[in-house]
């Protein structure tokens, strides 16, 4: 799992992940993810290159939304492959967390 944080200004990040949020993935990812979601007011994640996400990296993924939106905020997944949404939305987590096509689209809806 790779990960590249990008301070866009006005408490807004970017991650972008890159690899598959399995078990050892969301191991790597946990700590990037919870930090960026402490840390800014709108959290917007490039999925495009994440081809597998378990429930344990869902479970990240819905941690930082909640803390995210605790300080008034939101989480928004941006660029989700055809079966990380198929997942996420079998989850039912994009109630809580939406899925946008665009980086511009995720950053009007965060």
């Amino acid at each position: 799992m790779q990960i590249d944080k990008t301070d866009l200004g006005e408490s807004i990040t970017r991650l972008k992940l890159a690899g598959r949020l399995d078990i050892n993935g969301a191991a790597m990812a946990e700590i990037p993810i919870s930090l960026a979601a402490k840390n800014c007011r709108r959290l917007v994640i490039d999925m495009s290159e994440v081809s597998y996400v378990s429930s344990l990296g869902v479970r990240h993924l819905v941690m930082a939304a909640k803390t995210v939106g605790r300080g008034g905020g939101k989480l928004v997944l941006f660029q989700v492959t055809e079966p990380v949404a198929e997942i996420l939305e079998t989850m039912g987590i994009t109630d809580l967390i939406p899925i946008a096509a665009t980086e511009a689209a995720a950053l009007e809806l965060s």
